[in-house]
């Protein structure tokens, strides 16, 4: 990906209005296709691709830099991750929260132990130091990307056990049949189900 030297308060300013706008439309939840319609509508926007365009200096490279640089950081930022978590207007529910949505309660988060690809930490249960946990989360569209990662880290030797923990929205919810298949795959693998709605 290309750097552009955009100046850091206009591509605040851009970041800031872009994130407004995915939280409006509940962008971690949305299809594809209403995806791409956006991305379209936003690069000829005066607001958004207007004010890169003279600092990107083609139309048609205004949105691959929104895929890899906004976008791509955009649920990790909700998390409160990564330099653009500031600009975000609606986080999402902390990790100890989704923690004890999914485990219940008695487990605390080693915030200290955060990965980003994907998002991880380390949990240990309060009645038992030695019960510890990889607690990986993401929106279901990611659900391969945390597996694989699961099965990745144990390949290379990490002994703990991974909860794969899924996250919908009340607006788009996880069907019975997508859990009950993401559950059968975690079992095949040797990890942990859990299933969390945002909000």
């Amino acid at each position: 990906m290309s750097k552009y030297a955009i100046p850091t308060n206009l591509e605040e300013e851009v970041v800031r209005l872009l994130y407004k706008r995915m939280a409006d439309l509940n962008w971690i939840y949305l299809p594809d296709a209403e995806r791409t319609r956006h991305y379209v509508a936003w690069t000829s926007d005066p607001e958004i691709g207007g004010r890169l365009l003279p600092f990107i200096g083609k139309p048609e490279k205004i949105r691959p830099w929104l895929k890899d640089r906004p976008m791509k950081e955009y649920v990790r930022a909700t998390y409160g991750v990564g330099k653009w978590a500031p600009l975000v207007v609606k986080p999402s529910t902390p990790v100890s929260e989704l923690v004890v949505r999914a485990l219940g309660p008695g487990w605390t988060v080693d915030l200290e132990t955060l990965d980003i690809k994907p998002l991880c930490v380390t949990i240990c249960h309060v009645g038992d130091e030695e019960m510890e946990r990889r607690f990986a989360w993401a929106p279901m569209r990611d659900f391969k990307h945390l597996a694989w990662a699961a099965i990745a880290a144990q390949a290379g030797g990490d002994a703990l056990p991974w909860v794969i923990c899924t996250v919908d929205s009340f607006v788009r919810k996880i069907t019975p049949e997508q859990k009950a298949t993401n559950e059968r795959i975690v079992k095949r693998l040797g990890l942990i189900s859990a299933h969390v709605t945002d909000g």
